[in-house]
């Protein structure tokens, strides 16, 4: 995905952060990305699919460094529907004005505000549960008594007089989860009309695979919960990463890629008829092995579906499927040797992720060696978090960070 530039909106003032109101230990953001929400609908916003920052995804996406803006004139009212990934008891509300551009622009942060929850559809019907006013660096507001939702609607009816823009960094829904838990996805594969042309899915078990009609990309990774972890690759070669939240039905998705460690822009699409499918899908109909297809291409892939439990080197058994897939190459190329690198997030020491790491590669070589594959064509490198792929500012950018990749030497 090629990154255009876009003009900088003016400046940027000071982040500050002072929430008042009750303890939070046991409130989870149900609105934030980071828990599988997914932004459904929004009316307007400054930045574009390659752009880093003033995005309506910047309202949910656990930062105050993203934020979003209005597109120039939009006027009133602003909107936003966001589903939760489960149904919440929602509690607390609050609204990140601050970092926006308030000290350089007076008049842009957001002021007047409505929240409305719905339960039984994205649709509604929907009820005012909060209206008021916010302020310019941080406000915090709790409910009365926990209102149960599914579907939160932000809708930002004035600024603080700008005639251009209205900014705003971040929104919280505060609440318990009460609903069962995200259950799996249903109808996921298929053909996605998203804002890199059409997107074609194909997911067998926690494993996916795709393609997309831009740069003759492809994609694989795993699904874990709400959230679709991919590879893609476009023609030049480009390579990157991207984390998007799928609703429950499968119907609409949304997220962030990345390419060289950094956020680069939103991916997100919708369910269509499959009619509309890419000339790509036919290929990847065939339940063609993705691990080898990465490896002939481009001498490495990541190896998406080996899972390990937290703080583990022992790989668990459902990363079975993905090894037997390397296995088959490894047999069919004699010649090859390899290299694992294993690769953590930012969390913990250096010198601790370093020897993770590594363990965690050198798992992947004895379980190959087990099964007759020679040690010589085989070694473990631990790289800990000094190769990120994505920022380590957000949950979906760490578990991205967290892989095990293999490449060809020979």
């Amino acid at each position: 995905m090629r990154t255009i530039s876009f003009p900088v909106l003016l400046g940027v003032g000071a982040l500050v952060c002072d929430f008042v109101g009750f303890a939070q230990e046991d409130l989870v953001n149900a609105a934030g990305f980071e828990n599988g929400a997914v932004l459904l609908e929004y009316t307007s916003e400054y930045g574009d699919r390659s752009a880093s920052e003033w995005i309506a995804l910047g309202l949910i996406d656990g930062t105050t460094e993203l934020g979003w803006s209005s597109s120039n004139g939009a006027g009133f009212p602003q909107e936003f529907v966001i589903e939760l990934a489960q149904t919440h008891d929602i509690q607390q509300f609050e609204f990140e004005n601050g970092g926006n551009e308030e000290r350089t622009n007076p008049g842009i942060s957001a002021r007047t505000v409505t929240v409305l929850a719905a339960t039984e559809s994205r649709d509604g019907p929907f009820e005012e549960i909060y209206s008021g006013d916010i302020s310019t660096e941080s406000t915090s507001v709790s409910l009365d008594a926990p209102v149960s939702a599914r579907w939160l609607k932000l809708s930002i009816t004035a600024n603080g007089g700008h005639a251009r823009y209205t900014e705003l960094m971040e929104f919280r829904g505060l609440g318990v989860p009460t609903g069962e838990e995200a259950r799996e996805q249903t109808r996921v594969s298929g053909t996605y009309e998203t804002n890199w042309n059409p997107f074609f899915l194909i997911v067998e078990g926690n494993t996916i695979r795709g393609c997309y009609d831009y740069d003759d990309g492809v994609f694989d990774g795993y699904a874990a919960g709400s959230f679709l972890n991919i590879e893609w690759r476009e023609f030049g070669p480009q390579i990157g990463k991207a984390a998007l939240a799928i609703v429950e039905d499968g119907s609409q998705f949304n997220g962030f890629w990345y390419e060289d460690g950094e956020l680069r822009g939103t991916w997100t699409g919708a369910r269509t008829d499959d009619s509309r499918e890419p000339a790509c899908a036919a290929n990847l109909k065939t339940g063609s092995n993705q691990v080898k297809l990465a490896l002939d291409q481009t001498g490495r892939a990541v190896l998406y579906g080996i899972y390990f439990d937290y703080d583990s080197d022992v790989l668990k058994p459902e990363s079975e499927p993905t090894l037997n897939n390397l296995l088959d190459w490894l047999r069919d190329n004699p010649e090859a040797s390899v290299v694992f690198d294993g690769h953590t997030d930012a969390d913990g020491s250096d010198e601790y992720n370093v020897r993770l790491s590594e363990r965690r590669a050198q798992s992947v070589v004895a379980w190959m060696s087990q099964d007759g594959i020679a040690a010589e064509r085989l070694a473990a490198v631990g790289y800990g978090e000094s190769r990120p792929v994505a920022d380590n500012r957000s949950a979906q950018g760490k578990a991205l960070n967290r892989r095990v990749e293999v490449r060809r030497e020979q």
